[in-house]
């Protein structure tokens, strides 16, 4: 991105590269939050063992290969891609100032980042974020259904996978024709993404295996976190918290550590006001719930925030 870089915030494609050495899938039953365990747990041994011997070694020839400057430039058109589609779920989401600051820096990275390759936006206070179909239905309540670990996508979701597909349904890029490329440059975003992803999070990954006494649950637990912080930021529209880091991940394969009283935070003030943007976002919010209450019959309403 800019001439900064967020903090190591694992999303979906991340944690899709983070394939370790084959762990053994036997011994452990199948838990209320992930009914799929056994199956999930063979299918991350099968993962981690596709990347002892093919991904890692090809992201860490990648990153040892391309110079630091390079990858961060197709790092920069990678995300400068997703920008429109992100842009249309911020509105479906009703956060309209959202879309259009989306929408703003889609543009200025397109022209004067020269297609994408500088982030220009990001300097002048436009970050980018992530955003899909799934975090769309998780903002107008749809629940997420069992925990699920696929090879090639990583953890996930009922609802994430659905979401997955219908972004990949929508992707302007699978539309374009460049010359007779279409094909290899639809695929060629997602492997570069992938490879660039594993090999940034390379080190992290590597001490979340080192550290937790179940590497399989700490990373369960690490996307459950992380998608819930993204989650709220789809409800709320506004940037949310730091995701969780590795120092704030909760081992569940640990012993419980004993409770550390919790201090008196300060006294919350309400505002008297809504900013413009958020009675925009409520607004809007109101139009797009119409609709659904008509499709389902009954007063369908957006999650709320809190």
């Amino acid at each position: 991105m800019g001439s900064c870089r967020a903090p190591f915030k694992p999303t979906v494609c991340a944690v899709a590269a983070a394939l370790f050495l084959v762990a053994p899938a036997t011994g452990h039953a199948a838990s209320s939050d992930d009914p799929f365990e056994p199956f999930n747990r063979s299918m991350y041994g099968l993962h981690r063992g596709l990347d002892q011997f093919i991904f890692g070694p090809a992201a860490r020839a990648y990153k040892a290969v391309v110079p630091k400057p390079i990858r961060k430039g197709i790092r920069n058109v990678i995300d400068n891609l997703k920008e429109p589609a992100i842009a249309f779920n911020d509105l479906l989401q009703a956060h309209p100032v959202r879309a259009g600051k989306t929408t703003g820096r889609f543009l200025l990275n397109s022209t004067a980042g020269i297609g994408g390759l500088m982030d220009i936006a990001y300097n002048v206070g436009i970050p980018h974020h992530e955003n899909g179909f799934g975090a769309t239905a998780g903002r107008w309540g749809v629940t997420p259904g069992p925990y699920l670990f696929i090879p090639f996508i990583g953890p996930s979701n009922f609802r994430d996978l659905l979401g997955q597909a219908a972004d990949i349904a929508t992707d302007p890029l699978g539309w374009i024709h460049v010359g007779q490329l279409r094909g290899e440059v639809f695929y060629a975003r997602p492997v570069l993404d992938g490879l660039d992803l594993r090999a940034e999070s390379d080190a992290q990954l590597k001490a979340i295996d080192d550290m937790s006494a179940d590497p399989y649950a700490s990373l369960r637990s690490l996307f459950e976190q992380n998608r819930a912080v993204q989650i709220q930021e789809a409800i709320t529209g506004m940037p949310g918290e730091a995701t969780p880091t590795l120092d704030d991940l909760q081992d569940p394969g640990a012993s419980p550590a004993a409770p550390v009283p919790a201090a008196p935070g300060p006294a919350q003030s309400t505002p008297n006001q809504a900013s413009p943007s958020a009675e925009i976002d409520r607004h809007v919010g109101e139009l797009l719930a119409r609709p659904l209450r008509l499709v389902s019959g009954v007063a369908l309403e957006p999650v709320r925030a809190g």
